[in-house]
């Protein structure tokens, strides 16, 4: 908006000559204040949606790091934890993770600057695998762009200072430092294989200082892809890299300005400076140990992708000499880099890994590539502190869900942890909340439910297909007699027992049974006892549960009920309604219950 009205007054006023020094000032101001505003510091790659997340759990289950924290029912994710693999984004049932927008910001970077470059991830091949790269570049560069470059050519510039460092280092283990993802995995939970890393530059910012060399330290450099873990490269190195998109970024741009690649010629478009040749294999698994020769020094050369396999790798990685070299190239994805949150299409990895190859057998680049420093030195993150809790801490916390036993651990895993003790763990972290344990959860709905059915002043009674109770009150067994009274204390609720060897009236709840409809007020004598049953649906033709009253009670006793029946609601329906949620039911037959005992009492009055 700020924009929109700077602009406007930029037409108005461009005509007067004298104030146009004021005007570039101003724009200048505006731009700089922009870039404080939109700083991609200032909003994390990931974030939260509070108002769409709906309490599942589903991205603490799946985040391989469980830098997932839950405040008031919803799911943040702790910065200083994540990795940012974006595998939250892709799972999310309701889309509450969302990737950061750069979009504005590179629109904004455009107006600013003559020269920017695209750095296209070579997993372009397999999203816009049929579409003429003349066309394609010629897409982008009627968004503004200057030029198009593959970030391929700074995986070919890795390739050959991966080469260098191997022959020149001492037999021992290497891990690739090409992935981002698992370069802050390492330096955040492996810290052990810190020096493991090969102390290189990531194929993006290889890329970006060789197009820095090859146009001048002023052209500013943008970057496409399919990984959310460039976006942190993006942040952390702002000398190199402006800022960095996703493909689903790109494509909704060319979208909103009308631009569709397929109909762009382009005959005479091309990448700058030139096409890649090996590198453009890196987006998938083991493509970027085909450019590792190891020919002068023997090198065992292996490649692992998805986070899961990459820690099963690391936990107990073995970093004592060795008779060879052994090098890892590992990537967080699964199938590699064509797998990454920002892809666009979910084809087939097979297909996807054909597009790629064919691209690479289709490259025509002989030119040498200039080889200048990219070394890098990895460190430890310091952020992630390590979480010790005494034995009985953790009992405490366990304690504090109602589990007092081994027995009482479940490791479910409802709550998104792999078991009770890491749950625990996260109680005392301040990242988990007690109510996230469904068997702490379903055992206080249990005992709510059973309470507010002793607590009812009226007979209720739940009967099954069979005729057979499934619970009933003491209320109800008083209205019925002393003998059933006496059966009730022996056996409370009387689970399992026929309803006509307890009642006259067992016909009326087959006949609500069978037929799925319910009864409303139907008067029954029985000697001198007169009644009132209500007959009311929880699962037609499954369970339904009768209200039983005594009408001889006077009407104070009945405005008494009603009082204490809202009391009742107002004080507990909200838990119950929660752990219903929680447990994925519609209702909670408690909170039928009570609603049907308001409407009847309404209805009498």
């Amino acid at each position: 908006m700020a924009f929109f009205i700077f602009n406007e007054v930029v037409k108005v006023k461009q005509s007067v000559n004298k104030l146009q020094p004021f005007f570039y000032i101003c724009k200048k101001c505006l731009f700089y204040n922009f870039k404080s505003f939109y700083h991609p510091m200032k909003q994390r790659p990931i974030y939260t949606e509070p108002e769409n997340c709906q309490d599942c759990y589903k991205c603490i289950r799946e985040c391989p790091v469980k830098a997932i924290r839950i405040e008031n029912n919803k799911a943040y994710i702790i910065a200083e934890r994540c990795i940012y693999c974006g595998h939250c984004t892709q799972i999310c049932p309701t889309g509450a993770k969302k990737i950061r927008d750069g979009v504005p910001a590179v629109k904004e970077i455009l107006r600013q600057n003559k020269q920017v470059i695209l750095s296209l991830a070579p997993s372009y091949a397999s999203e816009f695998g049929n579409l003429p790269i003349s066309s394609l570049i010629a897409a982008i560069k009627r968004l503004g762009f200057s030029g198009v470059s593959e970030t391929a050519l700074g995986a070919e510039l890795v390739s050959a200072a991966v080469n260098e460092f191997l022959l020149h280092s001492p037999r021992s283990i290497y891990i690739s430092s090409a992935c981002p993802v698992v370069v802050e995995y390492i330096r955040k939970y492996a810290p052990e294989h810190i020096s493991s890393l090969t102390p290189i530059f990531s194929p993006l910012l290889a890329h970006a200082r060789f197009l820095k060399k090859q146009y001048g330290e002023e052209v500013k450099v943008i970057f496409a892809g399919p990984c959310i873990g460039k976006k942190t490269e993006a942040d952390n190195f702002k000398d190199l890299v402006e800022i960095a998109i996703t493909f689903k970024d790109l494509k909704m741009w060319m979208e909103k300005e009308g631009i569709q690649p397929e109909n762009e010629k382009g005959e005479e478009m091309h990448f700058i400076p030139y096409n890649s040749g090996k590198g453009a294999l890196y987006p998938v698994e083991g493509g970027m140990l085909a450019g590792i020769d190891g020919e002068d020094k023997k090198v065992i050369k292996m490649a692992f992708s998805g986070m899961e396999n990459i820690q099963d790798v690391i936990r107990n990685l073995d970093d004592s000499p060795r008779k060879d070299t052994l090098f890892l190239e590992l990537l967080s994805c699964k199938g590699g880099c064509i797998n990454g949150p920002g892809k666009l299409s979910s084809s087939s990895l097979a297909i996807k890994r054909y597009d790629v190859t064919r691209k690479i057998n289709s490259a025509d680049r002989d030119k040498p590539l200039n080889l200048s420093d990219l070394t890098n030195y990895y460190t430890v993150d310091q952020q992630i502190e390590k979480e010790h809790y005494t034995e009985n801490e953790i009992l405490q916390a366990l304690a504090a869900v109602g589990k007092t036993s081994a027995a009482d651990e479940l490791n479910c895993s409802g709550c998104g942890y792999d078991n009770c003790r890491d749950f625990a763990r996260a109680l005392l972290a301040g990242r988990a909340e007690e109510n996230m344990c469904v068997s702490y959860m379903r055992k206080i709905a249990h005992d709510k439910a059973t309470v507010l059915l002793q607590k009812i002043p009226a007979g209720v009674i739940l009967a099954d297909p069979d005729l057979k109770i499934v619970d009933m009150n003491r209320y109800a067994a008083n209205l019925l007699g002393e003998e059933t009274t006496l059966v009730y204390d022996a056996s409370p609720g009387l689970q399992g027992v026929a309803l006509e060897a307890i009642c006259s009236f067992s016909a009326l709840f087959g006949a609500a049974l069978s037929t799925g409809k319910e009864i409303i007020e139907r008067q029954i004598r029985e000697g001198d006892k007169i009644w009132m049953l209500s007959i009311y649906n929880i699962q037609p033709h499954r369970l339904v549960f009768g209200l039983l009253q005594d009408l001889r009670e006077p009407y104070g006793k009945t405005e008494w009920m009603m009082g204490k029946t809202k009391e009742v609601i107002s004080k507990h329906m909200e838990t119950v309604q929660k752990i219903a949620c929680l447990l994925g039911e519609n209702a909670s037959y408690t909170d039928a219950t009570l609603r049907a005992i308001m409407e009847t009492m309404k209805g009498k009055e």
